[in-house]
């Protein structure tokens, strides 16, 4: 259902940025505001953002389950990431990586 959630806000944004910080963004942007549905309540509820001493902002899971809910979405952010590239790359053809001279 989050992962779900996620992966339908990766289709939103541009393709150029990296699913992993693209995550950051979107956790930042459910963190700050009011839960309004139960995927809101359920971040709110597993996960922080945190700024340490060094000014340093982290993700971390308050709860067990919040911790393999943060590692299951950056597993998924990494997974994305290589399906897109494994798509770009099957799109290629070996004159591609020739320079016209």
């Amino acid at each position: 259902m989050i992962i779900k959630a996620f992966s339908e806000y990766l289709k939103t944004v541009s393709s150029d940025i990296p699913p992993v910080l693209l995550l950051s963004k979107w956790l930042k942007l459910k963190l700050s505001k009011k839960p309004e549905n139960n995927i809101e309540r359920v971040i709110n509820h597993e996960i922080a953002f945190i700024k340490d001493k060094k000014g340093n902002y982290m993700l971390i899971g308050k709860t067990n389950s919040g911790k393999i809910l943060l590692e299951s979405l950056y597993n998924f952010a990494l997974s994305y990431e290589q399906h897109s590239f494994t798509k770009w790359i099957h799109n290629l053809k070996a004159s591609d990586f020739y320079k016209n001279l």
